[in-house]
């Protein structure tokens, strides 16, 4: 009982914090200039605020700060020194991409820029690892501890558990900073359109808190229950019609958070990769479909999936409606209590889905705006 009302505390906080966040975020943004104007690939009606992300941030942190007090307390709940050197990483990881975010936000960095932000957080939640490379004895007599955030090993279908550190320390780094990267460009490109990136952040972070409280992992939850208090009260201000948007400095904050929580603990890599599978295969298809055209992957533009839909005619809160229910109803499977293979047969029914859905939503998208033209 102790326990549960430790977590609900976490999860509460982060809720508070971002929402009483929210309102002098939006007129901070409004007296500063900090706006979105209408027109191009933006539909919203008036100019609005595009650094939420300072509110996520608050909330996010200020639960973890106040999750540190209660493990510091409690009995039971007692955090190991891997866990609190994690939790200080967390800090700065997040603060250094939060912080470059938000001055993207307000005067637009070049992606290279951006991407030496990325992989510096990434190099900062690997911490010490990155010159012991060294795993040590952990109280429950698993494989070891990294002094660090490291994807060390992960499961495969048939074939069983692989180790990166075995195979190579310098690969475990580089695997948790690609992910770590791509975590944060995951959110970041699905952040297009009213409540999806807030949505779908939520859904992923409860589904990983979930699993983690399953495993017994309680203060490991703590992370993703942060996460998920945070982006459920900016949806509040979020959802279709939007009243602030969170920016790069808020999508790119919730994926590092989401793509750390998925390591520690045990990697749950198959949790979010079902969670989050059809924006991940947006990510995949754009960057594809943008290449093959000849221009640059990184360069913004009207061809996210949810532009496609809301080209086919569909209406904001029936967008919203796709990708939380996809979201919802393979993470679901992704916590259960069911076989690699049959998760493994999940994930390629959602591979198939999103597919399908990005396809038929390209082509009709395509078919409307012809339409238009030809009737202009």
């Amino acid at each position: 009982m102790l326990i549960a009302a430790a977590l609900a505390a976490v999860t509460v906080c982060a809720f508070a914090i971002t929402w009483l966040s929210v309102p002098p975020v939006i007129r901070l943004c409004q007296r500063r200039g900090w706006v979105q104007v209408p027109g191009g690939r933006r539909a919203h009606a008036a100019p609005t605020g595009n650094v939420g992300g300072i509110a996520l941030y608050l909330g996010t942190m200020g639960a973890l700060a106040g999750s540190l007090v209660l493990t510091g307390t409690l009995t039971g709940l007692e955090r190991s020194s891997f866990e609190l050197l994690r939790i200080g990483l967390v800090f700065l990881g997040g603060t250094l991409i939060f912080l470059v975010m938000w001055l993207d936000d307000i005067v637009d960095l070049p992606w290279w820029q951006k991407f030496i932000a990325q992989v510096c957080t990434g190099l900062i939640m690997v911490g010490p690892f990155l010159w012991e490379q060294a795993l040590y004895p952990g109280s429950d007599g698993g494989p070891g501890e990294a002094r660090g955030i490291i994807l060390t090993l992960f499961n495969v279908p048939f074939v069983g558990q692989i180790s990166l550190h075995q195979l190579s320390p310098w690969l475990a780094i580089i695997a948790t900073v690609f992910w770590i990267g791509w975590m944060s460009n995951t959110i970041n490109w699905s952040d297009g359109h009213d409540g999806v990136a807030a949505g779908i952040s939520l859904i992923a972070a409860a589904m990983l808190a979930i699993h983690a409280v399953r495993l017994g992992q309680f203060t490991i939850a703590m992370v993703p229950l942060a996460v998920a208090g945070a982006c459920a009260a900016f949806l509040c201000y979020n959802l279709p019609p939007a009243r602030i948007f969170m920016g790069d400095s808020g999508a790119e904050f919730l994926g590092v958070m989401l793509g750390v929580s998925a390591i520690i603990g045990g990697a749950k890599l198959a949790t979010i990769l079902l969670v989050l599978g059809v924006p991940i295969l947006d990510v995949v298809w754009l960057i594809v479909s943008r290449v093959l055209a000849g221009r640059s992957p990184t360069r913004g533009a009207r061809d996210h999936l949810h532009h496609r839909l809301a080209d086919m005619g569909l209406r904001p809160r029936q967008i919203v409606a796709i990708f939380y229910s996809l979201s919802i109803g393979f993470g679901v499977l992704g916590i259960s209590d069911i076989s690699a293979s049959a998760k493994l047969a999940a994930l390629a029914a959602l591979v198939v889905i999103g597919s399908v859905l990005i396809a038929i939503a390209t082509r009709r998208a395509t078919v409307r705006g012809a339409a238009a033209q030809v009737d202009a």
